[in-house]
């Protein structure tokens, strides 16, 4: 009898362990601009912690997020994204935030 109490309460630990640290999951996906084209080194990071990774060479990225956090996309030229990390695989599309000018004035100095 106590031999099965025993393994009972060990199975029991090893569910509890389980469950409180299958909490994070990894979440993938892949960042692209308006025209559908990769982004390589877009920074992706989870909001209010220091988790963090950059896009590889075709746009994909794999970071460990909790259900209810908030994914950062942040690029030079791109508006920065926030996306929440409800799927485990995520297609994210940048949109440009360039400024066109008006008028170059090209000025020298003798």
């Amino acid at each position: 009898m106590k031999l099965k109490f025993n393994g009972f309460l060990t199975l029991l630990l090893v569910l509890v362990t389980q469950i409180t640290f299958a909490q994070d999951r990894t979440v993938t996906g892949v960042v692209t601009d308006e025209s559908g084209l990769p982004i390589p080194g877009v920074n992706v990071l989870v909001k209010g912690t220091s988790n963090g990774v950059q896009t590889d060479f075709d746009g994909k990225f794999k970071i460990a997020a909790s259900q209810g956090q908030t994914l950062v996309f942040t690029f030079l030229g791109m508006k920065t994204q926030e996306v929440a990390a409800s799927s485990t695989n995520l297609k994210v599309k940048m949109k440009d935030d360039s400024v066109l000018l008006e008028g170059v004035v090209v000025t020298a100095v003798v």
